[in-house]
This record gives C-alpha cells, structure tokens and sequence, in this order.
C-alpha cells in the first residue's frame, strides 16, 4: 500500500513537473508602441526577460491597419519568441470597421500580402467612449466579425473580462465555444480566479495578468499560458 502511494505521489510530481515546465509567459503590446517602432536590441532584451509569446495589434478601431504589424511580428520571431499572434480592437460606429466583414478580410489580406508570419487573430472586445452600440446590435457585429474568419479559415479568439464583456454584450453566452483570454490584473498566473466563469465560457486558454508594465523601457501587458 506505501509503495502504491508512493508511485502515485511520483506520477503526480511528474505530471505537475511537466504542466510547469510547458506554462508560458508572453506579453501584448498595442499598435501605437508598435508603430514608434520596437528595435531589436529591445526585442533582445524582452526575450531575455523569459517572455516566450507576443501578442500584437495589428487594427486599431478606427486607425485602421498598423502598417508596421511586419516589423514586430518579424522582430519578435528573430529574437527568438515561440508565437507570435495578432489582436484586433473592432468596433461598429468606429471608421472601416462596419460591416465587420470588410475589416476582417483586411486585416487577414495585409497579412498574407505582407508575408506576417502569425498564429491566430484575437479578437479585442472592450468599451470606448461611443463605440459600441446596444446589446443585441453588438453581438451581431462580432458574430459577423467572427463568422468572416471562419470563412477565411483564420484561426481566432477572443479577448475581453468580464466586465468589458458585461458592457458590450450584455454577458452573452453567444461565444462560448471559441477560445478566450481573458483579462484580470491580479498578478497571478493562474486561473484560479475564474471559478465563477461568464458569458458561458468555463475553461479560458490565456490569461492577462498584468496591465502597464514597464520591461525593457517598453509599455507592455503580461500574459499567461497554461502549455503549448
């Protein structure tokens, strides 16, 4: 009976060595740092902060494309980062964001005509003044938003919290089904605080743990991934 715990007790230390060892830390930075343009000495550095993902901006509501989504896509990867993804804040009273469509095909058309090499898009879901519109209208622009992927055959998700995703749609459980990461400056990296879940979602794959940080003099959010 010892000896059957003990091994136990090894399985468990090994299985919980191996879901630490392939958690990661990433960070996310939005289309204006990039834009005033991340060096590569920089790059260097944040890499060496053991951040091993990046999370980019490449649509910025009513700005449009961020024409230098290239430069730190590429950046990042050359320093040595294992996944870079790509985030898009759209909104519907925002300009060449509506119909939501037309945004996504852009977005996806730069991409693959300036040879971004990306994992998924993200989706940005949260509230500026006069953006959004009431519940029923907002779920229907991100529904286009989302069904416009999936017809690209895009890989995507969504970022939000759950007080943002309150604002927006009203807690919709609408989109429960695709990915989530979700934000929560707790400065924990874990997802003990999602016990309670929203908007139908129980299992997040990523999480924001951090806001405003400086690394590397560079403005930055912290994120966290439970494996690859």
């Amino acid at each position: 009976f010892i000896l059957g715990v003990m091994l136990l007790l090894r399985v468990f230390a090994f299985l919980l060595a191996v879901s630490v060892c392939y958690a990661a830390v990433g960070m996310d930075i939005g289309a204006g740092i990039c834009e005033d343009g991340v060096s590569e000495g920089t790059w260097q550095c944040l890499a060496g902060q053991g951040l091993s993902f990046a999370i980019i901006e490449v649509w910025e509501g009513g700005y449009d494309i961020n024409y230098d989504i290239g430069n730190c896509v590429g950046g990042a990867w050359d320093a040595g980062f294992a996944h870079v993804d790509v985030y898009a804040f759209l909104c519907p009273n925002c300009y060449y964001n509506n119909p939501p469509n037309y945004a996504v095909q852009s977005i996806v058309n730069y991409l693959s005509g300036a040879g971004v090499n990306y994992g998924q898009l993200w989706f940005d879901v949260e509230q500026c003044y006069g953006c959004w519109n009431d519940y029923y209208s907002n779920v229907d622009f991100l529904s286009q938003a989302v069904q416009e992927a999936e017809a690209i055959g895009v890989g995507f998700g969504i970022y939000t919290s759950v007080y943002e995703w309150g604002l927006v749609t009203g807690n919709t459980n609408a989109f429960s089904n695709i990915q989530l990461w979700y934000a929560n400056w707790d400065g924990e990296q874990s997802f003990y605080d999602f016990y309670g879940g929203f908007g139908g979602w129980t299992s997040p794959a990523m999480k924001q743990y951090d806001g405003n940080t400086y690394l590397c003099y560079l403005g930055v959010d912290l994120d966290w991934y439970p494996g690859y």
